[in-house]
């Protein structure tokens, strides 16, 4: 297809659809496969949730700002896959490693868009790693809430290689110490962070 004819670099990032079929939780027993691509769209979803719980405290927020870093932040997984968290931080070197790669791959992934775009989107990328802005700290959070969703659906049908996921990252989310996330949170975290109960409804 499009033999012999020469085709833009724009169109022919536009036809890549590789983070639709990268698979997250590649180790874990999963009954609905999630894709990267899936992933980033709640995760955008749920920044504009938080977004907003912001705004009605008063706080400033850059929503489009924070938004484009939700798109963009699991870029670098076009080709690196989705790492496996306890390898990833087996220990600092190992991690340290992995964002160095990370860092020269990002590069790559956005090589046909325009030089100005490209650049606008690595230091995107960037600040989702640092966590140095508030709206990266927005992205982080929303991150964490979609890993929980993930779990919830899989728990509910009785799945429980997420049970340990789940109560782990709800208790690590709880814990993060950034003042706007402190004092929205009971806005959006359950009061009562005990295990879900495993259901096997669906088997009767």
């Amino acid at each position: 297809w499009h033999s012999g004819t020469a085709m833009s670099k724009i169109f022919r990032h536009f036809l890549d659809r590789s983070l639709s079929h990268v698979v997250r939780f590649n180790s874990t027993p999963q009954q609905f496969k999630e894709s990267v691509a899936e992933h980033s769209f709640y995760v955008a979803y749920y920044t504009s949730i938080l977004v907003y719980f912001l705004r009605e405290a008063d706080m400033e927020v850059n929503e489009a700002h924070a938004l484009k870093i939700a798109l963009l932040h699991d870029m670098e997984e076009r080709f690196s896959g989705d790492i496996l968290t306890p390898f990833k931080h087996y220990n600092n070197d190992v991690l340290n490693a992995i964002r160095k790669v990370n860092e020269e791959m990002i590069q790559l992934v956005f090589e046909d868009l325009p030089i100005k775009l490209r650049e606008e989107f690595v230091g995107l990328w960037n600040q989702d790693i640092a966590l140095t802005t508030r709206e990266a700290q927005v992205v982080k959070i929303a991150d964490k809430l979609s890993l929980l969703s993930k779990c919830y659906e899989e728990i509910k049908i009785g799945n429980e290689y997420f049970q340990p996921i789940y109560e782990r990252e709800i208790e690590r989310l709880a814990a993060l110490p950034w003042p706007w996330w402190q004092e929205i949170k009971h806005h959006i975290l359950p009061q009562d962070t005990a295990p879900i109960q495993l259901s096997f409804e669906h088997l009767h």
